[in-house]
């Protein structure tokens, strides 16, 4: 395994070592477009040079904003490649939190796709450092990317890089007041690369990632587009998220590797126990039968019978499948178990954006249900202070590790201490080394779809209303249906005593609520209102209580 320290070099070692190799692929008007890893190189170099020529150079930020493509791909190397900082942007946030970070990250350029243009020319009068815009899609509106990629315009700049060089800013919310923009080195990146191909040297050109995670979320950047570019696999974009398009496009692509969500693979889960149901009594008893079979083998050889036994649920899936990988949120050991009675291994991490992502993780052959997994090479994990049962807050160090917050040194200082990033992850590690997550003592809120909620970005518009009085957003655990043990929004709101009182001031309270949710992402939408009285529990210096309140309320 070469060792490289930029991702310009991880575009020159892949296209020497993998050639002319599909690296990407996404169906379009019936039939697959490819590009080998030589094509990706030349588009990206091509892309590299024009953004030279547009006065880009090294240290420079240029947004990036689409749907996952392969285009947002060659975009964030060719950035890379001249050294300049690449700033993906949540394609699912508002036009006007698109130019807030725009605006905060002083991005010189952004790359889109053509769905984001309108929104984007709503707010360019705003965008004083924002020189052009490059459009994926034909339009007469922007500088064309397929023009860009396709033809060098003079020589690629040979930026002399190192592995301290900044590489890419990503936000952790939509809004100025609220976000933070986690920068990531070069080094940073291909640390967690390097150690993630270290751990699954079995991965290599035989393999095809499904990308179904957005691009912007670094889980997906590193493990679902960088690792399978070093390891010489293809990766698949999938055209849409409603599973049947998933399913088509595992089928017909022959996916072996996907990464996603707890909600994704509840979802599909779900979808496998409901065609049995709807299939009569017969098939259910067949199918719970061929369960305890594949249990009743594994546990007396220690083999995974599930494929032989349940070959209908791997046709469906393409036939391919090898393993799957949940990050971003905790997912329910039963949808884990499931799967590896029905021969699919589904393997956890843990990480956070501020390590680029991944701190530990499951292997093929180090795995255990309901933990993350161990640390990484070269990745050091310790519990902070541990009560008598081994728990406390997860502190990690490494190359990984952020070089900071962008423009938020305060932020920085508390974040990282002596070296150490301070996760705000209560867990534990058991005998074997194996660790666990058992809370969260920060505030984040982490959906079933892997997203982040920061509670003091809804605190802040409930707060605009004269109905509240004082507002506290948390989240609770769905005890039932399809999202049962993910996290939902719930907005904890004291009325003001004069202008929401009386029999209709909860009413009154919830079209609050629908109006905040109507300004925000669906994922961000607060599901319900708990009404209040008397007072939040406090510290000393005035700030909720936040445990102490989820404790009262039984949350």
């Amino acid at each position: 395994m070469e060792k490289i320290s930029t991702l310009k070099q991880m575009v020159d070692r892949s296209a020497s070592l993998f050639g002319d190799s599909v690296a990407m692929q996404i169906r379009r008007d019936g039939a697959y477009r490819t590009w080998t890893f030589n094509e990706v190189s030349q588009s990206v170099r091509n892309l590299a040079s024009h953004l030279a020529s547009l006065g880009i150079s090294p240290g420079d930020r240029v947004a990036i904003l689409s749907e996952n493509r392969p285009e947002w791909a060659i975009s964030y190397l060719a950035v890379a490649y001249i050294g300049a900082v690449a700033v993906p942007l949540d394609a699912l946030l508002s036009s006007r939190d698109h130019a807030n970070l725009l605006k905060d990250s002083a991005s010189k350029g952004v790359i889109l796709s053509a769905r984001f243009l309108s929104g984007l020319r709503e707010f360019r009068g705003e965008l004083q450092d924002l020189k052009f815009t490059v459009c994926m899609d034909p339009s007469d509106d922007a500088l064309s990317f397929e023009k860009m990629a396709g033809e060098a315009r003079g020589e690629v700049p040979q930026a002399k890089l190192c592995s301290g060089d900044l590489a890419a800013i990503l936000y952790t919310s939509g809004t100025t007041g609220a976000s933070k923009g986690v920068m990531l080195s070069h080094g940073n990146i291909v640390s967690n690369v390097l150690a993630l191909a270290e751990l699954f040297p079995m991965i290599g050109r035989e393999d095809n990632f499904l990308s179904v995670l957005p691009l912007h979320h670094t889980f997906e950047t590193t493990t679902g587009f960088l690792c399978p570019f070093y390891m010489g696999s293809r990766i698949t974009y999938a055209e849409s998220l409603k599973s049947h398009v998933l399913i088509s496009n595992m089928q017909d692509s022959g996916v072996t590797i996907m990464l996603g969500v707890p909600l994704l693979f509840r979802l599909f889960y779900d979808g496998i126990k409901r065609g049995v149901e709807e299939k009569g009594l017969f098939a259910r008893v067949l199918f719970n039968v061929l369960l305890f079979v594949s249990g009743f083998v594994r546990k007396i050889t220690g083999l995974n019978a599930g494929r032989a036994l349940f070959p209908m649920v791997h046709d469906k899936l393409g036939g391919n499948v090898r393993f799957w990988v949940s990050g971003a949120a905790a997912i329910d050991p039963e949808v884990i178990s499931g799967f590896d009675l029905m021969g699919i291994t589904i393997l956890q991490g843990y990480g956070l954006t501020e390590s680029s992502p991944v701190l530990t993780c499951c292997t093929l052959k180090n795995n255990r249900t309901g933990s993350v997994g161990k640390p990484l090479p070269g990745v050091e994990v310790r519990i902070d202070h541990p009560d008598d049962s081994g728990e406390g807050e997860i502190l990690a160090k490494g190359p990984n590790i952020m070089k900071g917050y962008y423009n938020r040194p305060d932020v920085t200082e508390r974040t990282i201490r002596d070296g150490w990033l301070c996760t705000g992850d209560i867990g534990r590690f058991d005998a074997d080394g194996y660790l666990f997550i058992t809370g969260r003592s920060k505030d984040v809120i982490v959906t079933g779809s892997g997203l982040n909620v920061y509670p003091e970005e809804l605190e802040m518009e409930l707060s605009k209303s004269d109905l509240i009085s004082e507002c506290c957003v948390l989240g609770r655990k769905v005890k039932e249906g399809m999202r049962k043990g993910m996290e939902e929004i719930v907005a904890v709101v004291i009325p003001d005593a004069e202008k929401a009182s009386g029999e209709d001031a909860e009413k009154a309270l919830r079209g609050e609520i629908s109006r905040v949710n109507a300004g925000l992402p669906e994922y961000k939408r607060i599901s319900d209102i708990i009404v209040m009285k008397g007072e939040f529990p406090k510290t000393s210096t005035r700030k909720v209580k936040r445990y102490v309140l989820r404790k009262e309320l039984g949350l």
